[in-house]
Parts: C-alpha cells; structure tokens; sequence
C-alpha cells in the first residue's frame, strides 16, 4: 500500500505515583557517583526489561547506577509523557505514530554523533525513518533508536476448529467458528484494526506538518473514507459482527488468551506480542497467517492492516542526557533485540538479526511478512485520526446495520461523514 509522508501509535497504564519521585535522571555522572535513570517499557516485558538494565549495569562496571524500570506501554507514550514530561522517565519506549505528539510536547532529545551512526549502521532503513522527521535530507531529524519492527497484526486460530483453507476467506473463518459454537476475536473498537478494513477497500490518508510551528498540521488528506469505499468497508465489518460467533468488544489481550485456553475462542486478530502465550494454551494446534479476504457486493478484497515499529526515546528533561542515551543504545543493541525475539516473539529491526533464519522462518513472522504485502506503514497519522475511527468501530459492534433506513436514525453516509470532519479538525 502506499507509503505515507515521515512523522507519527496502540492501551497502557500508568502509575505515575510511584515513579515520580525517581523519575529525574539525578546524579552527576562522576565516577563513583550514584547515577539515577529511569526507563518505561510495556508491561508484558517488564520483567525482561529489567534483566537487561541488570546487563546493563554488568556492561559498565566502572559506573554506579541506579535504574528504575516503570511500566508505560508504547502506544500510550505520548499521553503517559506528556502529563509533566519533567517528571516522566529518562528513556521511554513508543510506537511510531507517537513521533509527532510527543515533539510536540518538547519531550524527545535529537540523537546525533556515534549514537545516531549506531542507529543508521544497525537498523533497517524504514525502522530508522520511522522515528525520524524529513529523514534523508539535509534537515533530518531523528529521534529514536529502534528495537521492534513487525508492529503489526494477523490471524491467529485453532487448527482443531478452522483448516488452512478456511482461513482464505472471512467467510470460511465465520462458517467454521459458527459450526463450532467457537468465537472470534476481532476488536473492531480499537482504531488500529479498524483502519485495516478501510485500507482494504482503497481509503487512504495523508498529513502534512509545520515543522517550524511546533509541527502544526497543516493539510489532512482523507481518501475515501467518507465515500463508497467507507460504505463497503462498514459493510464489510457487519459481515462479521452480525455473526453470532464475533466476541464483541471484550477482546483484550488477557480474554483472547483465556479464552484459547477454555477453548471458547478459535480465531482472534492479533500481533507477536500475544503470540507466545497463544501458542503455550493451542500447542501443536496453533495456527497463524495473513488476514483473509472479504466479499462485498460482489467484490473480494483481502483485508488490509497498518505495519510499525517501535522505538527507545530519550526525554529531552532529563538531567543525565548522555547516560540516558548509553542505556537506550544498549537496549536497542543486537544483544538486547535478540532478546526481545526469543523471550518474547518481537520482531527485531536490527539488520543482522533480521538476515536469521530463526527468524526469517519462523512461521509467525512468516505470517506477519505475507501480511505486510497488504499493510500501510503507520509513519504518519493525523492527530485526530483514532478517536473518531473508535466512535465508528463501536456504531459497527452496535450493530448499525439496524438503524438503516428506519426513521430518525442515522446512515453509514452520515455516520462517516462526521467521522471524517472530526478527522479533519485539528487544521481548524
């Protein structure tokens, strides 16, 4: 799908209570010195994220850290910082469409030198333009150091309920979860997903910015979104929450992964980061691959996605910047991604370890790399582009096909026009 214009998100919680007080980078630095850092991470790595700051410390014997490992998930990193970003940790982890709302809020450090050299010698070049502003020119910017690319989503499924030839097609994976009295997980009131079904049917966004006016949007392109192809894409989507087998809004990742276990769910839309406790309740009967296709009046589409990454930022308050920038470059090294891979099924940015085999092959991310032919890359979303997706989503789960036609009630055509001029707001 068509690549978007450089800048940039996806459900954390934060106690800011008790990281507050260490969230400052105090210490000197000297040697000798006790050198407090803070770092945020998502909670499902919080325990790996702390055996690599252990690491850390082992890598510099010569220096006395302190480091505290507090929870902020990466698609919350804008709304998590920006609270007092003089308070919020040192190093931070965030998904790309981050990028632009946190400049905004004045609380990512440039990287530049042997750091930035680092990055650039390391990683892919899309994982490094992601967390960058008009990368590749004379006035590139960057701003993270990647550690995660593959921030996208597929189908996951039970082999003992759906066959590989079922999940060709939307309407194989509702016949055969309806013959089961099995459930299908698809969060249609996350934006992220929702988006997906708009791409399929060719919709398409752009955004432009003023860098020099603290990155003020200055154009949203929203292609049809609001015309016929956002009507069969809703169509699309009732094709699904009309069946008695879609799970409805309770699709978090912690009822996904019950209910694999109990045996309730047999289809779910989700990322690598669920992967590993899927496949520990389904066994030998996890099954993973590309979305499948959906017909609309007719016409057979293969149901799209958006594709990120996610980066390390070092916050531009922080007292300590250059050891606030050591321990990001040593999460974000080779060692600490390959971690990631086999703890946690992340998919790395680094070049050498994305050249594996171990991960090249590796069915899931064969899976997420098939979907990706169908997936736009999230490096530049406009500012008010999910909320309103989110309102959508959940008109869809409540079942909007109803309302149609009937009086005093609204119709797609009207209900995605709203959308698309909330969209459009914030260049008003």
């Amino acid at each position: 799908m068509k690549k978007q214009i450089t800048s940039f998100v996806i459900c954390g919680l934060l106690s800011f209570g008790a990281l507050a007080c260490a969230a400052g980078c105090g210490g000197t630095g000297g040697k000798g010195d006790t050198i407090k850092l803070t770092v945020w991470g998502s909670a499902a790595q919080e325990t790996t994220f702390k055996e690599m700051v252990e690491e850390f410390k082992k890598a510099n014997p010569d220096k006395n850290y302190d480091i505290t490992v507090g929870i902020g998930e990466e698609d919350m990193a804008y709304s998590n910082v920006s609270k007092d970003t003089s308070a919020a940790a040192d190093v931070f982890c965030y998904a790309n469409d981050q990028l632009i709302p946190l400049l905004r809020s004045g609380a990512l450090a440039r990287i530049g030198g042997e750091n930035l050299e680092f990055i650039k010698s390391s990683n892919s070049v899309d994982s490094v333009e992601a967390g960058s502003i008009n990368y590749g020119t004379a006035e590139e910017e960057v701003y993270g150091y990647p550690y995660a690319s593959g921030n996208g989503y597929f189908l996951v499924y039970d082999k003992s309920v759906i066959t590989e030839e079922q999940t060709a097609t939307l309407e194989g994976v509702i016949a055969a979860c309806e013959n089961k009295n099995k459930q299908i997980g698809w969060a249609l009131d996350v934006p992220w997903y929702t988006a997906g079904w708009f791409f399929s049917f060719g919709c398409n966004y752009s955004v432009k910015y003023d860098y020099k006016n603290n990155y003020k949007e200055t154009e949203v392109g929203l292609e049809g979104f609001n015309g016929e192809e956002g009507i069969k894409a809703s169509k699309a989507m009732h094709k699904l929450t009309l069946s008695k087998s879609f799970a409805g809004s309770n699709t978090d990742n912690n009822t996904i992964t019950t209910k694999f276990g109990t045996g309730d769910m047999a289809a779910a839309v989700t990322g690598t980061w669920l992967v590993k406790s899927i496949q520990q309740k389904l066994g030998d009967n996890y099954g993973v691959c590309k979305l499948p296709t959906v017909t609309v009046e007719g016409e057979t589409k293969q149901l799209a996605s958006f594709i990120g990454y996610k980066l390390l930022g070092v916050n531009s308050h922080c007292k300590n910047p250059a050891e606030a920038h050591r321990l990001a470059k040593f999460l974000s090294s080779e060692a600490m991604q390959k971690v990631r891979f086999e703890k946690h099924l992340t998919v790395p940015s680094n070049n050498t370890l994305l050249a594996l085999d171990s991960v090249k092959n590796d069915v899931t991310v064969k899976a997420l790399n098939e979907q990706n032919k169908f997936a736009l890359e999230q490096v530049s979303v406009p500012t008010n582009f999910w909320e309103p997706l989110k309102t959508y989503g959940s008109y869809i789960i409540k079942d909007l096909l109803n309302e149609m036609g009937t009086d005093g009630k609204l119709s797609y055509q009207e209900r995605l026009n709203t959308m698309v001029e909330l969209m459009k707001s914030s260049i008003n």
